[in-house]
């Protein structure tokens, strides 16, 4: 048996209806602010299972279930895209389901670093506020402002190269 497979059979075996429940409610959120992160469904759908996995063995614990899982999944976005990035620098996104309508946008979102292009697809993207940001990656309202600043200018000189 998978370690995966394995995993969710504990998890399962602990609290079969409540496990189900909570997969189903925030299966299709947590999935998509991973893909509106990563650009990318086969890394939004492994942040989505690690997310999941991490918030079924928490949920007892959990006052805000969304806010913490948003918090995972951003946390964990961000780090596969940068390991992704490292591994293909600039691949361009084509294929993939994405932020953008365009495939240029999204060619251009990818060759950005994976902080930018979660600040981007967070703020832009997901809407989400400068304090709410803030809280999932750790770092002050401030520090988003600029990071955020930075990225969109990193974007147009990117945007400018075409």
């Amino acid at each position: 048996m998978e370690p995966m497979a394995a995993e969710m059979n504990w998890v399962r075996a602990e609290s079969s209806e409540s496990s189900d429940d909570f997969v189903r409610r925030f299966r299709e959120p947590v999935y998509r602010l991973a893909l509106s992160i990563t650009s990318r469904t086969d890394l939004a759908e492994d942040v989505a299972q690690d997310a999941l996995l991490r918030g079924l063995r928490h949920r007892n614990k959990l006052d805000d279930p969304l806010s913490w899982l948003r918090v995972v999944t951003v946390r964990r976005a961000l780090s596969l895209l940068k390991q992704a990035n490292r591994r293909e620098p600039g691949r361009p996104q084509s294929r993939e389901e994405g932020i953008a309508d365009s495939l240029a946008v999204r060619q251009t979102l990818a060759k950005l670093p994976a902080e930018q292009q979660t600040l981007l697809a967070l703020a832009l993207a997901e809407g989400w506020s400068y304090g709410e940001i803030a809280s999932a990656l750790s770092i002050p309202e401030g520090t988003v402002a600029s990071r955020l600043h930075a990225a969109k200018e990193a974007f147009r000189k990117k945007w400018g190269d075409l």
